[in-house]
């Protein structure tokens, strides 16, 4: 089955995401720029990056080096466009993290919101600590079970394909995952929208070695 992501305009996944009856944008953009105020990463990686998600909740004088991953090449193409004058070092890479060996040399801080619903969770989750240093942080946004539809409907008709393809993962399966590769716990809280979605964001750390 083809991946519908390489199907969906940027600008239709943008607008969409941005809508105030959806509200996802401003939600992941918040969470983002909270654990980049308290973690302070020199280094991290955004995976499902599309043009840029997030970039500009980014100092450039603390986080110096900013990787982006995702899976549609004009996404990618996009967000270097934007961002390529903004950071000392910006890494893109049009690939799949579950299938993708190593991409990068490893971050501070891998971010990932509302990317496992698209993945085979425990695979992704592996590949991705496999790109976090020792010590760093690992956190994701999960989207929960509700009664409204998986997909929020809008104008954006391109977007109505991801209903077949996505896969809602327990925090709980989630978090049995995390703990079987070696990650802590460290947060968890729920996130609702006006809309009555609801989100779990999670925040785990790689052990030290020893």
């Amino acid at each position: 089955m083809r991946n519908p992501w390489l199907d969906i305009p940027l600008d239709d996944y943008e607008r969409h995401m941005s809508l105030p009856e959806i509200g996802q944008a401003q939600m992941i953009a918040y969470d983002f720029k909270s654990l980049l105020e308290v973690y302070s990463p020199s280094s991290v990686a955004v995976i499902g990056c599309a043009g840029g998600n997030g970039f500009d909740c980014i100092d450039s004088l603390r986080t110096t080096r900013i990787v982006g991953i995702d899976v549609n090449p004009d996404y990618i193409r996009c967000a270097r466009s934007r961002f390529s004058k903004r950071f000392p070092i910006l890494e893109l890479y049009a690939q799949n993290i579950e299938t993708a060996e190593k991409l990068f040399k490893p971050v501070q801080m891998i971010y990932a919101a509302l990317v496992f619903e698209y993945i085979e969770f425990s695979l992704g989750l592996a590949r991705m600590v496999e790109h976090l240093r020792a010590g760093g942080i690992l956190a994701a946004i999960l989207q929960l079970p509700s009664s409204q539809r998986i997909v929020s409907p809008s104008p954006f008709r391109s977007l109505k394909p991801l209903e077949q393809f996505m896969v809602l993962r327990s925090p709980e399966d989630f978090e049995a995952s995390a703990k079987t590769i070696g990650l802590t716990k460290l947060s968890s809280k729920k996130l609702t929208l006006e809309s009555g979605k609801e989100f779990e964001a999670l925040v785990f750390r790689k052990p030290l070695k020893k």
